[in-house]
């Protein structure tokens, strides 16, 4: 899969940075000395957190190298980190803070790397993340009707593997038994958008990308595109302003290690 591409992703900063916002405004840890940002992407994310906490430590973790290397020219004080999270992290040592925004749907085995992150928090610590649950919307959904139609359906023979979409009963079940302080909520965020090309340009950035990626040239990936607009144009309506609503819902939950628990 050829690498991110933060320009692309970074055309809509403000409300794809908004969720961190929300998440970080959430956490109740005082003070924290040590944080990390797992799947940090261009590190929009990890500046919420630099800037409510200056004093605390922060390490930018990716997989991506594009990724890693816009968030160096962006902010050079940060310790960016180029590797994967179910790497073996625990020779970055323990945690106030771990923290995550919109990747986790991109990492495979959550019911091992949950539990991993939060062994490596220290007493008071809270592990915050926050996940995109849309496969039930037409954003995500017409993506996969295309793949299974007869013009596409040879390209998709396996469809990619990620992202994954779960709701939260999925991470109830592996956070629950780690601690009984927790919190989690989902939130409905809605991006104005001029027209329905903006919705495309939107998940070009995201989701649509392991899509394109399977496709052999940039003329049937235009194309591929293109039958997707025609998909999004039917979806969503225009509004009487002639703009766009494009509803995208997420999941947040919070998990604090708290002593003797």
């Amino acid at each position: 899969m050829s690498d991110w591409q933060p320009n692309q992703y970074l055309k809509f900063k403000d409300d794809r940075t908004q969720p961190s916002i929300d998440l970080v405004n959430r956490i109740e840890v005082d003070s924290p000395k040590r944080i990390i940002d797992i799947g940090c992407g261009p590190g929009n994310s990890t500046k919420i957190l630099k800037d409510r906490w200056p004093e605390a430590e922060i390490i930018g973790l990716d997989n991506s190298a594009a990724m890693i290397e816009k968030a160096q020219t962006t902010d050079p004080d940060i310790d960016w980190v180029l590797m994967d999270s179910n790497a073996d992290l625990s020779s970055f040592g323990k945690f106030d803070i771990i923290f995550s925004n919109a990747a986790l749907q991109w990492m495979p085995g959550h019911e091992v790397l949950i539990p991993k992150l939060f062994d490596m928090l220290n007493e008071g610590g809270a592990i915050a993340i926050q996940v995109p649950y849309v496969k039930h919307l037409p954003i995500f959904a017409e993506i996969l009707n295309l793949t299974k139609n007869e013009k596409w359906s040879a390209y998709f023979q396996a469809p990619p593997e990620y992202p994954k979409h779960f709701a939260f009963p999925h991470f109830y079940a592996i956070i629950s038994p780690l601690s009984e302080s927790l919190k989690a909520w989902q939130t409905d965020y809605i991006t104005i958008l001029d027209s329905h090309e903006g919705i495309v340009e939107w998940y070009k950035g995201t989701a649509l990308r392991p899509f394109l990626n399977m496709l052999p040239d940039e003329a049937l990936q235009a194309e591929f595109c293109n039958d997707y607009l025609e998909k999004v144009v039917e979806a969503y309506p225009v509004e009487k302003n002639g703009k766009i609503l494009l509803p995208f819902t997420r999941v947040f939950f919070t998990l604090y290690r708290i002593q003797n628990l």
